[in-house]
């Protein structure tokens, strides 16, 4: 009996050693599986609309501005401004020395009487029949022609001098006093100071065709810190510029009591009308290697918690953000610390990171 007793605690501890040993080998692959996911920090996939601006650097310009010339030739003798000189609509700016002006006309008078009298001189010829049809039609068409040269030139004595179109600031000088200039040459440029002003700047092409007349942007300038100015687009190139390959625009500054003048530098954010939807953006620390505006990052499916390789194409980097604009929707999580240790396919634990 002793024996029979002895053999029976035996066997029990063997069993309870046998289902312990069973117990802990069934929570075995739960624990492993958990230990075999990657912890990373993740962050959502969302839109940033200050990404969509297009940003460009311009100089401001008078909305309008004139080119004065002569429309004769001759010697400047009176020039009463330098640039920068403000000046008022009706103010003579400048002057030929009437002297050649007076020759022109006077000699285009006497070609002009000459005709004449050569004209009254045929017609009696022609009456007495001693000229010819063709002789009374040349000397008609002389006089006619000397006539309207005449004229011409008492036109012109009148624009002998330049006088400002509009109240406004020169800009430019081309001539000095006692300069030759020819018929048609610039020789003053003034901005129209009853008009506002425009920040003119250069887009590259896939900005350009983002942007419409009357799109808003807004201008700020190094001389004006910390002064935002609202601004429209008034105008867009229609071809680029032979040399830079950029489209000009303008954007109309609005009316503001800052002394802004011609020249300044000024850099625009404009807000294209036409955006569909905000730019998608994701933070900088996603990117796991980039070539051009393609990156590869890691996005993890939340259906069963792997972390795929993911190709996606790229825009512009501002705060730490960078966009996004394809291969990510809104709302995909994207691995943003952790993303080193991962292969593709791999199970990961995820901790949110803000993407702001």
């Amino acid at each position: 009996m002793r024996r029979s007793g002895l053999l029976a605690g035996i066997s029990a501890t063997f069993l309870t050693f046998t289902l312990a040993g069973c117990g802990g080998s069934a929570a075995t692959p739960s624990a492993s599986a958990e230990a075999q996911a990657v912890p990373v920090r993740v962050a959502a996939a969302g839109p940033a609309p200050f990404l969509s601006e297009i940003r460009t650097i311009g100089r401001v310009e008078p909305d309008r501005s004139y080119v004065l010339a002569f429309k004769t030739p001759g010697v400047v003798s009176v020039l009463n401004v330098e640039e920068g000189d403000a000046v008022k609509k009706g103010q003579v700016l400048a002057e030929l020395d009437p002297r050649d002006v007076d020759a022109q006309l006077r000699q285009a008078q006497e070609a002009a009487d000459k005709a004449a009298r050569e004209l009254a001189r045929v017609k009696k010829l022609h009456a007495s029949g001693f000229a010819s049809d063709a002789a009374l039609q040349d000397a008609e068409a002389q006089a006619k022609s000397t006539r309207a040269t005449a004229q011409a030139a008492r036109s012109n004595r009148g624009y002998a001098s330049i006088v400002a179109p509009a109240d406004g600031i020169v800009l430019k000088r081309n001539i000095e006093a006692n300069g030759v200039v020819a018929a048609g040459a610039p020789v003053l440029t003034l901005s129209d100071m009853s008009e506002s002003f425009v920040l003119a700047a250069g887009l590259a092409d896939r900005d350009a065709l983002r942007v419409a007349l009357g799109d808003a942007a807004t201008v700020s300038f190094d001389a004006f810190p910390g002064q935002a100015f609202t601004a429209s687009v008034t105008e867009i190139g229609a071809d680029a510029d032979a040399r830079t390959g950029t489209f000009q625009i303008k954007m109309r500054i609005a009316a503001n009591d800052a002394p802004l003048k011609s020249g300044l530098v000024g850099r625009a954010a404009i807000t294209p009308s036409a955006q569909s939807a905000a730019t998608l953006a994701i933070p900088v620390d996603a990117i796991l290697e980039g070539h051009g505006s393609e990156a590869m990052v890691f996005v993890v499916d939340p259906a069963t918690g792997a972390a795929k390789r993911t190709r996606i194409a790229t825009g512009r980097i501002s705060g730490g953000l960078v966009a996004v604009t394809a291969g990510l929707k809104a709302g995909d999580q994207v691995v943003v610390d952790g993303a080193g240790y991962l292969t593709d396919g791999e199970k990961v634990s995820i901790a949110t990171a803000s993407a702001e």
